[in-house]
């Protein structure tokens, strides 16, 4: 199972620098000036205010002297280190060194901006200039063996870590660092008592926390790396790498539900962190839930075509009975050597989404909808983004990768296969955690079709858009009966409302009638997504005519029943396999 990627030291340097030293201004400061001076100073507390502070001081005449000046510089720096901007932390400690090339913590701070970008050999002069200044400061040694580390020189970073806590023994961010030695050199128990100091030091360190469930895993320790990891999302519930870990603890256990569903919620935050969703695979095969451990290992060979052995494994649930992706058949045929030439003259991105796992009203077919366009799409040339069981962040984050992917692109597809309900004509798609209880509800917790379309269509030359979310949906049940109780009116109404579409070079495909529900279908996919996949690889076909088969097809598998509607402001004709 995935036991979680480890924090690099990088991650405790910020800690570092709020201990670092500065001057205090000159005690006939007036009150508001000595203020703003300790906000300038409080660069842990709130960096963004210490920015502000320091900003503010440098102002005044006492912030003219230049013997305030030169920490007031280093001070932004710092704050400016924290908050990630480090070209601004650069200049401020840049200046702060024209100001007086003594000032050690300048060139500790500068030594940490050199290590966020790489520049090793910078950091290490930086970080030598200080120790001449003060050897007696513990910052520069564990900047230096941060550097140590990331160069893998494991034995001169131990030095500098260990120097580093002889200076301050309550260094916990020194400890921290050696532990990453530690575990490098296989030394688990070493590990864990450095981390364990650490947390000693300060209980609320998440990163600590962290990596010392790590290394209780893997010292085989899982319910004491379960017992670390609960504590880090009691105190950061947004950390990644405690979900993952904690999931990894799970799956090692073989308690995989609870693996899934840890894994799933790293996801929700991290949609493109490959290794939660690498463990999710493993787990889902290990449930004999094959299919969806096909899914995630299909998604990540889609992003990561060598990631660790996946393909090994997802030939494994293959074997063992997942479905494959759907093969080229009928019309289906693989492009010949001339549409692939003009295929790959395009840049073709997509985002395909597949919900099923509602709590409530559970849905067959998404997975394998899902899984399937997005093999077909890319045996096309698309670039494509998956996503399974979004809840409403994980629907955020996924559709804020797919519009930064699709800047510029000649087409963009966005195909949806799951619930989705209208109200008071307006549309939406929900999250696997969807809530509908009222029509509060229904604004907050779902995704507003209309809104997406605004921020999809606007990306690429060519958008097209395809919406099997028309399913019979027991939330609208729910949702009336609510309002019911409460005397508010709602207009009853099934499927989707009719939109219009404004923008250029945009098509729509609903799959069925506006006011009316589509299939789940009984086979492997709904009946849109079966026609939509017997059809979309067909050589020279233009799209719109190709939607026209997608109809008949359609029409004929359901007994004309279902009809699928399509909305088009294209002026350009758009082929997925163009003319040979």
């Amino acid at each position: 199972m995935e036991l979680g990627k480890r924090l690099i030291p990088a991650a405790i340097l910020v800690g570092a620098l709020w201990a670092m030293p500065t001057i205090a201004p000159a005690r006939t400061a007036p009150a508001a000036v000595e203020a703003l001076w300790q906000s300038c100073r409080a660069i842990g507390k709130d960096p963004a205010g210490s920015v502000k502070a320091c900003t503010q001081f440098l102002d005044l005449p006492e912030g003219r002297r230049e013997q305030f000046r030169t920490y007031a510089f280093s001070n932004r720096g710092n704050a400016y280190v924290s908050l990630q901007r480090y070209d601004e932390a650069l200049a401020d400690f840049v200046e702060a060194l024209r100001l007086d090339a003594r000032n050690e913590t300048a060139y500790v701070g500068r030594g940490n901006v050199h290590f966020w970008r790489g520049e090793n050999d910078l950091a290490l002069q930086d970080f030598g200039q200080a120790i001449k200044l003060d050897p007696r400061d513990a910052n520069p040694h564990h900047g230096r063996g941060n550097v140590y580390f990331n160069q893998g020189r494991y034995e001169e970073a131990m030095k500098s870590y260990s120097e580093a806590i002889r200076i301050n023994p309550k260094f916990f961010n020194a400890y921290s660092g050696r532990s990453n030695v530690y575990a490098e050199l296989k030394q688990t128990d070493r590990a864990i008592s450095d981390l364990s100091q650490a947390l000693k030091l300060n209980p609320t360190y998440v990163n600590a926390l962290v990596n010392r469930g790590n290394n209780y895993v893997l010292a085989k320790r899982f319910d004491e790396a379960i017992a670390d990891y609960d504590r880090a999302l009691a105190l950061q519930p947004d950390t990644v790498l405690a979900w993952s870990g904690r999931a990894g603890a799970y799956g090692l256990k073989k308690d995989y539900e609870h693996a899934i569903a840890d894994f799933t919620k790293a996801l929700d935050l991290d949609p493109s962190y490959l290794n939660a969703r690498y463990g999710r695979g493993q787990a889902y095969k290990e449930l004999g839930k094959l299919d969806l451990a096909a899914a995630d290992f299909r998604n990540i060979l889609a992003q990561k075509s060598d990631f660790l052995n996946t393909r090994d494994l997802l030939a494994d649930v293959e074997k063992s009975g997942a479905a494959a992706p759907v093969p080229p058949s009928g019309a289906n045929v693989a492009p010949m050597a001339g549409a692939l030439a003009a295929i790959k003259a395009q840049r073709r991105v997509a985002l395909v989404i597949g919900n099923a796992a509602y709590p409530q009203a559970p849905l067959a077919n998404p997975h394998n909808d899902a899984a399937d366009v997005s093999a077909r799409l890319s045996q096309l040339g698309f670039e494509v983004v998956t996503g399974y069981d979004l809840t409403l962040a994980g629907f955020s984050d996924t559709v804020e990768r797919f519009v930064a992917k699709a800047q510029g692109a000649d087409v963009a597809v966005f195909y949806y296969s799951g619930h989705a309900m209208q109200v008071d004509g307006e549309n939406w798609l929900l999250p696997v955690d969807t809530r509908v209880r009222s029509l509060f509800d229904v604004q907050q917790f779902n995704v507003s079709l209309q809104r997406l379309l605004q921020t999809v269509d606007t990306q690429a030359k060519t958008t097209l858009v395809f919406l099997d979310g028309c399913r019979n949906n027991p939330f609208a049940d729910a949702l009336k009966a609510q309002l019911k109780a409460r005397n508010r009116s709602y207009a009853e109404t099934r499927g989707l409302a009719r939109i219009t579409v404004d923008s250029p070079d945009t098509l729509v495909v609903f799959a069925t009638q506006p006011n009316d529900v589509a299939a789940d279908g009984t086979g492997r996919n709904s009946p849109f997504t079966r026609a939509f996949l017997d059809n979309v690889g067909a050589p020279g076909v233009e799209v719109e005519t190709l939607m026209k088969r997608v109809t008949a097809e359609v029409k004929e598998a359901t007994g004309d029943k279902q009809r699928p509607e399509r909305l088009s402001g294209l002026t350009t004709e758009f082929y997925f396999v163009p003319p040979n």
